[in-house]
């Protein structure tokens, strides 16, 4: 145990280079927009193409989703063994890089099917563009100039945290879906189902860590 909280083993301290808002998040609309339109190129631009499309960016968006959930806790952890700094509100850029993919994969289901929409498609696309807006309005208070934050902290954490479990849980039943049902197999949504579950043990463990840092404040405290 000594060895290990040894800074010497570790080296010293890691810092990442500070990653700016815009890059990141076109960065990433940038890709989902070229997934579709490669996809568009290969099949053509009819419904394979869009199909493929669709699926190819709906993947995307979970490996995104999946950095947004983990970005946080991994740089915590990562922070608590004292050699790794994380870059400033990295979580919350990737909140909007995933909120401007999940928009491009919405564009590529609805697009094709815009004179002739299903009920189903018409209500998927609308509720996940309500909650994609949510999770991109509640990522960061909004500030009036010179006011207090439109949107409390509590309501604003709650709203996000609705948001994110809606995606967590489209992810994983998918998958489930996907694994259990009468479908090609396809080793995606394996790994896809181990990222969402890996992304939540994640999160405990960061909050287990949490735990255990504060308890000793609390027992000093106390004394």
């Amino acid at each position: 145990m000594v060895a290990l909280d040894n800074q010497d083993f570790f080296g010293s301290a890691v810092r990442v280079p500070r990653i700016n808002l815009a890059p990141l998040v076109g960065g990433i609309a940038l890709v989902a927009v070229g997934l579709v339109f490669g996809a568009l190129v290969a099949r053509g631009f009819a419904e394979n193409g869009f199909r493929l499309g669709s699926q190819l960016a709906w993947r995307y968006t979970a490996i995104i989703f999946f950095a947004a959930l983990v970005s946080g806790p991994v740089c915590r952890i990562a922070g608590r063994l004292g050699h790794f700094t994380c870059p400033e509100n990295l979580s919350r850029k990737l909140v909007w890089g995933f909120c401007a993919s999940y928009g491009v994969y919405l564009l590529s289901v609805f697009v094709p099917n815009v004179l002739a929409l299903s009920a189903g498609a018409t209500m998927m696309v609308a509720f996940g563009g309500v909650v994609t807006a949510v999770m991109a309005l509640t990522a960061a208070p909004i500030k009036r100039l010179g006011r207090a934050p439109m949107i409390g902290p509590k309501t604003r954490r709650a709203l996000l945290g609705m948001a994110a479990i809606y995606f967590w849980g489209c992810y994983t039943l998918m998958a489930l879906s996907r694994i259990s049902g009468p479908h090609r197999p396809d080793s995606w949504y394996g790994i896809s189902l181990g990222l969402m579950i890996g992304a939540l043990l994640l999160r405990y463990a960061d909050r287990l860590f949490k735990r255990h840092a504060t308890q000793p404040q609390i027992e000093a405290a106390t004394v």
